[in-house]
């Protein structure tokens, strides 16, 4: 059923659950073609629930991966709804999901291309890096997370013209610090040029986003984020998830408008 110019409430068959780490888990769905038309950067609001009393609100999720007719999406067990998404994932056949929403990422005019992932941030950058790849466009992944445990999947991002560096808060793998660090290290030591001469996508908690907007900015450069603002509708009607605009009056809607802005864009 369409819902609205390109979104669709689709019945989605449920492929695979897997657990990733110890709260991080990835599911891949199927369903038609909804999905083919999807662009990186765009997500998914999924049903967590059936029953009337659970929880209303759909949850959003980043759309990591397409092939053919088949979707992933990577989530964390935070709370009760994304629990019972994972009971559901994991005991029934079919799940009802509302996508693609949003607005994707733009691919830019560099020629290469320099993608900061904290955290669970990884999951929109997954299929952008993807996506590159397919355009044989150099991708240099910097992801941080707190620990060596909070890691997966890495070895997806062996291959030709695609280098991924790695931090942890603790030290217990890759660089000692968080990714922002990690990116004045790359810059210092020359691994990592002029940052004019990359496309920059940063995508991860409200404030590692922050420090890395305004890094890359007093370097004369801006760079492309994905918000994760809580909303419901996922579609711009209840206008639950404004983010301020920064320059002029007004609020973005960040499902309608977003998730992706330019970083100059917003106030966080």
């Amino acid at each position: 059923m369409e819902v609205g110019k390109g979104y669709y409430e689709i019945s989605a068959s449920i492929r695979s659950l897997k657990r990733e780490t110890e709260n991080v888990y990835s599911a891949v769905l199927s369903a038609g073609n909804e999905m083919g038309s999807s662009v990186p950067g765009q997500f998914i609001n999924v049903q967590v629930s059936q029953e009337f009393n659970s929880p209303v609100l759909r949850r959003p999720f980043a759309v990591s991966s397409v092939n053919g007719n088949e979707f992933e999406f990577i989530f964390s067990v935070v709370g009760r709804g994304t629990k019972l998404l994972a009971g559901m994932l994991e005991n029934q056949k079919i799940i009802n999901v509302l996508g693609p929403l949003g607005n994707g990422f733009i691919d830019g005019n560099a020629e290469r291309k320099l993608l900061i992932a904290g955290g669970l941030g990884i999951a929109p950058l997954k299929r952008l890096a993807d996506h590159f790849h397919g355009m044989n466009i150099p991708v240099t992944i910097l992801w941080g997370n707190r620990t060596s445990g909070d890691f997966f999947d890495t070895v997806h991002y062996n291959r030709e013209n695609t280098v991924i560096i790695c931090s942890t808060d603790d030290g217990s793998a890759g660089f000692k610090g968080n990714v922002l660090d990690l990116l004045k290290n790359e810059l210092g030591s020359g691994n990592i040029g002029s940052l004019n001469s990359y496309d920059i996508f940063a995508v991860g908690p409200d404030p590692m986003m922050r420090s890395v907007a305004e890094f890359v900015e007093r370097n004369n450069v801006r760079c492309q984020i994905s918000l994760e603002t809580p909303m419901a509708c996922g579609m711009g009607v209840c206008q639950g998830c404004a983010v301020k605009k920064r320059s002029g009056e007004g609020y973005y809607l960040v499902c309608k408008d977003g998730p992706v802005f330019y970083s100059d864009q917003i106030v966080f």
